[in-house]
């Protein structure tokens, strides 16, 4: 289940909509990848890589841009968020609005690099891996604790470590956790990709 929050006040409500934008986000980066493998499946690379431009240099490129994309939408949603709460006079601070915007990028970067593995490794069944992983583990989220599943259990989405602010206190323990299991994805998939053929 979601993380407890009652959304009754103003700030649960806007925590509890913030899951969404990790959602949201998550989706972003899940379909840069998938824009990078139909570029490779049209042999929109073919002219590109036959240049001395390596092909670890070119997913890192599409990877660093998938990040600025995902840290952008991050930080416009919590301005948004911000503008149209202040708007309706409820009293959150921008500060707290930006951190919640910050909140979704663990969650989407980590699907951002199990994505580039999965595609490093299989290229073609990228794209529903990626937002297969993304779709069960949302649905597992909100799903999960319905159905009576133990605690362990709810615990192997990562959406289950988003503390759903401005309601809640940020985790950065699970924000470094999910951070570092990203970079290595992500590195993996760098190291791979560059020998695939």
């Amino acid at each position: 289940a979601l993380p407890i929050c009652s959304i009754d006040t103003p700030t649960g409500y806007l925590a509890f909509l913030f899951i969404f934008f990790v959602l949201a986000v998550s989706l972003f980066v899940c379909g840069q990848v998938g824009a990078a493998r139909q570029e490779e499946a049209d042999e929109q690379l073919e002219t590109l890589l036959s240049q001395p431009v390596e092909r670890r240099d070119w997913l890192g490129g599409r990877l660093l841009l998938a990040t600025g994309g995902a840290v952008t939408i991050s930080v416009v949603a919590g301005l948004l968020t911000w503008a149209g709460a202040a708007s309706q006079g409820v009293s959150v601070s921008l500060p707290r609005m930006l951190e919640a915007g910050a909140n979704c990028l663990p969650v989407a970067l980590l699907f951002l690099g199990v994505a580039a593995l999965a595609y490093a490794i299989t290229p073609r069944a990228s794209a529903p891996i990626a937002y297969g992983l993304v779709t069960v583990a949302f649905l597992w989220q909100l799903s999960g604790s319905v159905l009576g599943a133990p605690k362990w259990l709810l615990d192997v989405t990562p959406f289950a470590h988003v503390g759903l602010v401005p309601a809640q206190p940020f985790r950065a323990t699970a924000a470094v956790v999910m951070l570092a299991l990203a970079a290595l994805a992500s590195l993996a998939a760098l190291w791979a990709f560059r020998r695939r053929d």
